[in-house]
This record gives structure tokens, sequence and C-alpha cells, in this order.
């Protein structure tokens, strides 16, 4: 099957989940990845690959900007981008258009010409584009408007976005679960030899307001406060908008000597990581814009290395964590939850049962198998 991917911004470390998936498609199928924008350039290169630049003047730009903010329209059509667009379209000639993200898909869609505008697409939603998104008016009129056609298809990692989608948008053909998935082999614990002198948390997450980091540092604090005769320690991994502010929070509570900050890792240095600490937190929340979590991956990742999950009833996390079982849920910014899940999780070891589920439920092999088997069913409809 020839299949046209495109995701705006392709290879950032956050979207590792879509890195994966594209490369294990163009294993089954001919794949032509388009993008717009291009991270880490040295990283993740695939066989077929076009760049379709998406970019607009600085006056277009600041219009485009204060229509959106503003609510009053969403602006999508650019010229350059509909005209290559549009040329690669007829050169690759795809038996479907895969696209990552919602806002990506409106961004093709509102570019197509007539002559394809009847090519099956399918949407892959992942979080923000359709939590944050759906509050913006003139987003939603635009996905209202395009996900009305009968051609359109869409997919969503979580049972929450599932819902959002359907309930909101209302489509054409109602969207489908299909989780993410991770490679079980690679994500195999290392060891067993943790360190029996220290009790070690870690968080990966992007440092942004839906991860949570405010609220997990103030009720650790009060944790430490609880159990100072034994050695605790808090590894935080990740970057974004949000680290100075993180580290300046670490200082004001005091707690430079159980928390340290270190930069991203790779997915070796995850499994290396993973191996050696006691217990995964990831406590997400809703943030102020609205903005929730799909399926975290990196949850998957740490529940295939056998750690201990402490997290929040957050959007699609109860569908990886079952609560006293793979690890302690949380409401969102409870924070005597959260301290009340911290003296909890610490008499837990290590939870063999974890990575039992992730490969059960949440391989790459299962997701790609129920993928490919969506896209003959959507090119034979």
């Amino acid at each position: 099957m020839r299949i046209l991917a495109y995701t705006e911004n392709y290879a950032a470390q956050t979207v590792t989940f879509v890195i994966n998936e594209l490369a294990s498609v163009q294993q089954s199928h001919h794949l032509l990845l388009s993008y717009s924008v291009r991270k880490n350039p040295e990283l993740n290169n695939l066989k077929n690959m076009v760049v379709i630049p998406y970019k607009f003047n600085s006056v277009t730009n600041k219009l485009k900007w204060w229509l959106e903010q503003s609510q009053l329209y969403y602006w999508l059509f650019n010229y350059s981008f509909k005209k290559k667009l549009n040329k690669t379209i007829l050169n690759f000639k795809p038996n479907l258009i895969h696209c990552h993200f919602g806002t990506d898909f409106l961004k093709v869609v509102a570019n197509l010409k007539k002559q394809h505008l009847n090519i099956p697409i399918l949407i892959s939603f992942y979080g923000f584009d359709v939590t944050e998104q759906i509050k913006n008016k003139a987003v939603l009129k635009q996905y209202c408007n395009y996900l009305s056609l009968p051609n359109v298809f869409s997919i969503a990692v979580s049972n929450s976005l599932v819902n959002n989608i359907n309930q909101y948008i209302k489509p054409y053909n109602k969207a489908q679960l299909l989780h993410s998935g991770i490679d079980t082999h690679f994500y195999t614990r290392k060891n067993y030899d943790v360190n029996s002198k220290q009790f070690v948390f870690l968080q990966v997450a992007h440092f942004n307001e839906k991860k949570g980091h405010k609220y997990t540092l103030e009720a650790f604090k009060l944790f430490i406060n609880q159990n100072k005769k034994y050695n605790y320690k808090f590894i935080i991994v990740g970057f974004g908008p949000l680290k100075n502010e993180i580290i300046t929070q670490i200082n004001t509570l005091q707690l430079n000597e159980y928390v340290t900050v270190q930069e991203p890792v790779t997915p070796s240095q995850m499994v290396d990581l993973c191996s050696k600490v006691n217990c995964f937190v990831h406590m997400s929340i809703t943030a102020s814009n609205g903005n929730q979590e799909g399926l975290p991956n990196v949850l998957l990742e740490a529940m295939a290395l056998e750690l201990p999950i402490l997290s929040t009833n957050h959007a699609g996390i109860p569908e990886i964590v079952t609560h006293n079982v793979n690890g302690i849920l949380c409401d969102e910014k409870n924070i005597e939850q959260y301290v009340e899940g911290f003296n909890h999780i610490i008499n837990w070891g290590i939870c063999p049962q974890n990575r039992l589920k992730i490969i059960e439920l949440f391989s790459l092999t299962s997701h790609m198998k129920q993928l490919n088997d969506l896209y003959s069913s959507i090119t034979n409809a």
C-alpha cells in the first residue's frame, strides 16, 4: 500500500511514538513521509522523505495568530504548501494519507485540490489537538467541517480522546481507539540489583504545565519532612519552557539535597536509568488552557521496565495503570493524596505484572497489526 504520512514537526524528542510508528509502517508499506519542520536532522531518517514548508510572512503570521486567539478564524490556506503538497500527491499517488495530530490534518485537507479530496485520510489524535484545541471555537469549526467528509477517518490513543472527538466534533465516521505501542523487546530491564540503601523516584517528562511538576514537588517536600530518616532521592529528567521555574521551586523548597534535574535521555539511557531506580512518577494534570495527555508513552516504557507507577486519574492514564495493581493513582492536584501515594509506593518492589500488561495490551507488534487492519478496511471501504 502507498501511504503518504504528514506531520508538521518531525523527529522532536517528545513524539517518539510517531517516529517509531512510521519506522514500522515503512517495513510493510511504501511510505512517503512529508513534513514541514525537521527536528534533530541527524536522527530517525526514513527511506522516503520530503519537506513541504508551511510558512507565512511576519505580517500574515501576526494576523493569523490574532484571528486564532480571538477565535474568529483558524487560518489554514498556504499557497506554497498547497502547490507542493498536491504535486507530491500527484507524483506519489497514495492509496491513503495518514496525518499525525488533528491540527496537522487540518493543514493538509484545507490545501488539497478538488481532484485529491476523495483520497482516504486517517487522522491520529494524541492529546492537545483534541483537548486544548477544541476549546477554540475557530479550530472546532474547522474540525467539524472537515471531519464531516465521508473519506476521513480518525483514531485516538485513549478513550477520553475518542469521547472528545465523537462528542464535540461529531465526525461522519466515528473515532476509534488505537492505543500506542512500544517495542517491548527493547524496553527490557537490564538488572534487578537496586541500591537497598536508598529509594529513588524518577520522572521523565517535558517541562510543561500538564506534567504537573509543581504539585509533585510540593507533595514530595511534605513526604520528605515525614521521612527524613531514610535516604530518598528524586531524579527529574527533561527539558522545556518551565525548566527554570522548576529549578527555582526546588531551591525554594530546599530540596536540593533530594532532587536532581537531568538533561533529556536517549531511549537506551531511559532503559539504563529505569533499571536503577525504584519507582516512576508521572502526576499529570489538566493545564489551565485545557491541554491534557492522551496516553503517555513514557508510562508504557516505565511499566515495561517493571517499575511501580505513581500517577493521577488523568485522561488516558487509568487505561494503562490500574490502581493498587500497577501502581497508585491520585486525583489531580490533590497534595494530600500525592503524599499518601509517596508513602505507600515505597513499600512496593519491582512489578513484573506491569511488564506483562504492556506486552499483552501495548506492544508495538499489537499496535501495528491493528493499524494495518485499519489501513486495509479504510482503503477497501
